[in-house]
């Protein structure tokens, strides 16, 4: 025999529940309309009885009261009194009339009739008596058959109607009653009922109930990572089928948790053996900047512990100093940090030997770009920051002895030019012209190598003072409007010159008829100075390298130029706490960026500003100045810029 479906199950379960509960219900409602019924019968019966004859019984003593009041020698307020009263009196008689129903009320009503005509009759003979006469007090007293007769006669009778419709409003109510006290029985056995079938359908809903109870367990557990549930299969029901399926769903995701987990752990031990291939340190840090992996280098160099059972470091790392601030913008902003001057390289030493290390820091987002992190390397530029400091050192070594030999040389040509040993011949004279250009194109060249190199070895002191970038723009243009910009800090010889070099390359590299637009503006404590030319442009693949040290454009370098230019103007704005930038487009035009900091107190304390910034500056201020200006490519070169 095929078992019962749950479906069938919980229809056989329900539906006695749910017959009692029709039946329980019919029976109310029908208790509720007869009951009702009962009570609108009595206010519709007997009710409307009553009421009329209390309203008759006060009407016919006022009228009695009339006839005392005309025996008393008051005819006028008896006769009024008289009046008023047999109509309301008529009313209630004639409602009466009108509601009989009840055995016996009908003959009550047709005495009530007789007597009412009797005692109107009674009433009119009485007052056709003129006042004072003695005939109405004997029509009113004498017995039987006076008007005093008569009217308890009414009185009696309205009594007797009023109380049979009583009685019969009594009588309704106890059996209203009856009907309470029995529907009160059948709702309690009908409960009692519902009760016993209640407890009795509960076993069918306990089994189907208890294997939701383990499969809902179940989905707990595994929720929780516990894969090694099973649930018992009880019957062949939808129930059993659900636990069976439950089952297979179970077992399959314990094949691919294992599956999983296998792959995650190669790829961790991939990633692991990766990072550890790195001869310089690499680790990778979590977005709450504990450890997750790290090689042998970093392990070594940075004291970086995680043991074998842990996935991470007991401790958030504590980078460097000067990584703090970048490794919490890359795991907060997502900002990269890819330093490239030796001056952000780091110093670590390891076994007695000492280690320069160029930090580079790159988040690490999901396919969502949520951060998941951030990879910290550690570039060895131990080798190369050296031979950078021997390169330096020998260009200023070899510049510095150049230099004197080179200033002897100037003297002595600027002496023969004057004919201090003696008066010169046109040939010699052309001669020692040519030989003091050379000579100051020689001296000036040695003069920007050693300059270089004290910019980058951080030795040259600036003498800082509060300027305005309009004056300094003033040193490179003839014509400027200041538009109240905020002081910069500056050494206004060395910005002068990198202003100078920018413009004499706009001017060689515009042809007649461009322009060149110089202009400055605040925002951010800093100010730009910015020069705009509409010349030849750089193409895209050299704009990386025009800062690098004696590199010229292919085709675009002026005769005599040795490439030191840009790489001086760099290293002076850094050395101000700035930066420079470049955007060109071959065919329309070159602009130049030099970010200043606004001047602060601060600058006033010291001559040289650390190469990281300027420090803190103003609140933000804005304003422009700018000058345009046409001009011949074959131009006179200016020489406040020299």
């Amino acid at each position: 025999m095929k078992p019962l479906s749950l479906r069938a199950r919980l229809i056989l379960t329900l539906v006695p529940l749910l017959l009692l509960v029709l039946l329980l219900g019919s029976l109310a409602v029908a208790v509720i309309y007869n009951l009702g019924g009962r009570i609108d019968a009595i206010l519709r019966e007997n009710y409307d009885s009553v009421i009329a004859m209390e309203r008759l019984n006060e009407a016919v003593e006022r009228i009695d009261s009339s006839f005392q009041f005309a025996i008393a020698g008051d005819e006028k307020n008896a006769r009024q009194q008289y009046a008023e009263n047999w109509p309301e009196y008529m009313k209630s008689l004639e409602l009466e009339r009108e509601n009989v129903t009840l055995p016996g009320e009908d003959d009550l009503v047709r005495r009530l009739d007789a007597a009412t005509a009797t005692y109107r009759q009674q009433g009119e003979a009485f007052y056709a008596h003129p006042p004072g006469d003695p005939k109405r007090r004997e029509e009113y007293f004498q017995k039987p058959g006076g008007l005093l007769a008569t009217f308890k006669e009414i009185k009696g009778i309205a009594a007797s109607i009023a109380r049979l419709n009583q009685d019969n409003m009594e009588e309704a109510s106890r059996h209203a009653s009856r009907l309470a006290r029995n529907a009160l029985l059948w709702f309690a056995g009908g409960l009692a009922l519902f009760v016993i079938l209640l407890a009795f359908i509960m076993w069918p809903i306990r089994a189907i109930l208890r294997p939701i109870k383990n499969i809902t367990d179940s989905v707990l557990a595994i929720g929780a990572g516990n894969l090694d549930q099973v649930v018992p299969v009880t019957s062949h029901d939808e129930l059993g089928q659900l636990a069976d399926s439950f089952n297979i769903m179970a077992r399959q995701l314990r094949d691919y948790r294992q599956t999983s987990y296998s792959r995650l752990l190669r790829a961790q031990r991939t990633s692991q053996a990766t990072i550890n291939s790195f001869p310089d340190p690499v680790l990778v840090v979590d977005s709450e900047g504990y450890v997750e992996m790290a090689n042998p280098a970093a392990r070594r160099l940075l004291g970086i512990h995680i043991e074998k059972d842990e996935q991470r470091s007991r401790f958030p790392w504590q980078p460097p100093e000067s990584l703090r601030q970048p490794l919490a913008e890359a795991l907060v902003e997502q900002q990269p940090y890819l330093p490239k001057r030796f001056d952000k390289a780091i110093t670590l030493r390891s076994e007695n030997e000492e280690h320069c290390l160029l930090p580079q820091i790159l988040p690490i987002r999901d396919p969502f770009g949520n951060t998941l992190g951030a990879a910290v390397l550690f570039q060895d530029v131990t080798r190369f920051r050296l031979l950078d400091e021997v390169k330096s050192d020998l260009v200023a070594t070899v510049s510095h002895e150049l230099k004197t030999p080179l200033t002897s040389v100037r003297l002595a040509v600027h002496l023969l030019l004057e004919e201090a040993v003696g008066p010169l011949t046109p040939k010699q004279l052309e001669l020692l012209l040519d030989a003091r250009e050379n000579a100051e194109r020689l001296l000036t060249q040695v003069n920007n190598l050693l300059d270089l190199t004290r910019l980058e070895q951080g030795a040259e002191r600036l003498e800082l003072k509060p300027e305005a970038p309009r004056e300094l723009l003033a040193r490179a243009a003839e014509e400027i409007q200041p538009r109240k910009l905020p002081l910069v800090a500056a050494d206004p010889d060395r910005i002068g010159y990198a202003l100078g070099n920018l413009l004499e390359n706009a001017l060689t590299y515009t042809d007649r008829g461009g322009r060149i637009t110089l202009s400055a503006s605040a925002a951010n404590d800093a100010v730009t100075l910015t020069i705009a030319d509409t010349g030849k442009g750089i193409p895209a693949e050299h704009l990386p390298h025009i800062y690098d040290k004696f590199f010229r454009i292919p085709g675009h370098s002026a005769e005599g130029g040795t490439g030191l230019g840009l790489a001086i103007v760099r290293e002076i704005v850094i050395a101000h706490g700035g930066s420079i930038d470049c955007q060109s487009q071959p065919g329309v035009g070159t602009v130049f960026h030099i970010h200043l900091p606004v001047w602060n107190d601060a600058h006033g304390q010291k001559s040289t500003p650390p190469k990281d910034g300027a420090g803190s500056l103003t609140p933000r201020q804005q304003g422009a100045i700018s000058v345009q200006q046409i001009h011949e490519s074959q131009a006179q070169k200016p020489t406040p810029f020299a």
